[in-house]
């Protein structure tokens, strides 16, 4: 934003510096009264003065003269010379910050938007051609792995996919594409993969906590407990933020139907528990809260990466009234 801004003020600091001769003060160019009639006067003078001699011709030339300088004012001034430096200088100075801006700031590859995210763009682009060109196990993970952290998900999903054909027994990647599916709101498709990781590998944290959402999104608290007990058995670094989740899903088996704890069990592992954004979007402020309609129909049809949320009625409005206030 700052490099826009700074590019925006030289850009017409150089445009008002290239146009700055025809910005000048117009010079006053004064009609002289009765201009038409002095003009056909003098003419008469030229044509008629070569004939006169002597008094009367000194007088013809004074009258010429005195004609000249009446229509001094109505002729325009010769035109300016035309200077080309301060036009190649303006032109000089956008072409360098517009080429600083295409190198650093603007968006060149997918995903790309910061100089950051170019970076990992870039270094996300080579993992995927060596992978792509090599076909090895090993090459197709380095891509996938890299390409979950920064949230490429189309392109880990992929890589772990192209895994998976080449060694099905693949731990990782057969728990990441199960985390991918739930990503998808494809549940069921998501609990086997994860299930399968689980079981091979019950050690991996990562599983228990993805493990105990999916169950939490379908509502099967006593088994998210359970995969979340496990995820703090395994030593999960999300400590604090998995027992709240815990708490949570207690407190609705408990029978808890305010909108904060439909909110917390059924909203709150995407988008925060105060609204502020996570993997989904932030809810807090968001305008399209102010649509309740919209809102209910995207929490029971699903929009996008966010799968459907089975609710009732009450559980439904109390949830809407609960989002109306964030």
């Amino acid at each position: 934003m700052m490099a826009t801004l700074i590019f925006l003020v030289l850009l017409l600091l150089g445009l008002l510096l290239a146009l700055r001769p025809l910005l000048g003060p117009k010079e006053p160019f004064p009609e002289p009264p009765r201009r038409e009639e002095l003009l056909r006067e003098l003419s008469v003078l030229q044509e008629e003065v070569a004939a006169l001699e002597g008094e009367e011709r000194k007088l013809a030339l004074a009258r010429m003269v005195e004609l000249e300088r009446a229509l001094e004012g109505w002729r325009p001034p010769e035109p300016r010379p035309f200077n080309p430096l301060p036009v190649a200088l303006a032109l000089g100075v956008v072409l360098l910050l517009g080429v600083g801006l295409w190198r650093y700031s603007l968006p060149r590859l997918p995903g790309e938007t910061t100089v950051t995210q170019r970076a990992e763009a870039r270094e996300l682009k080579a993992l995927q051609d060596k992978a792509r060109r090599t076909g090895a196990v090993e090459d197709l993970l380095a891509w996938g792995r890299r390409a979950y952290e920064v949230q490429a998900w189309d392109q880990a999903a992929e890589a772990y996919l192209e895994v998976l054909k080449k060694d099905p027994r693949n731990v990782e990647a057969v728990r990441r594409v199960g985390i991918l599916l739930f990503m998808g709101g494809r549940l069921e498709e998501a609990e086997m993969f994860l299930q399968i990781a689980q079981h091979a590998d019950p050690k991996a944290a990562e599983g228990w906590l993805f493990l105990g959402n999916l169950y939490f999104q379908k509502g099967e608290n006593g088994a998210a407990i359970a995969a979340w007990e496990r995820y703090l058995e395994v030593g999960g670094e999300a400590r604090e933020r998995v027992e709240g989740l815990i708490a949570m899903a207690k407190a609705q088996a408990q029978g808890a139907k305010d909108g904060l704890s439909v909110y917390q069990a059924r909203c709150a592992l995407c988008h925060g528990a105060q609204g502020e954004g996570g993997v989904g979007p932030r809810l807090k402020g968001n305008p399209i809260l102010k649509s309740p309609e919209a809102v209910r129909e995207i929490v029971l049809k699903g929009r996008g990466q966010m799968p459907p949320v089975p609710l009732g009625e009450e559980e439904l409005k109390t949830l809407l009234d609960y989002l109306a206030g964030l």
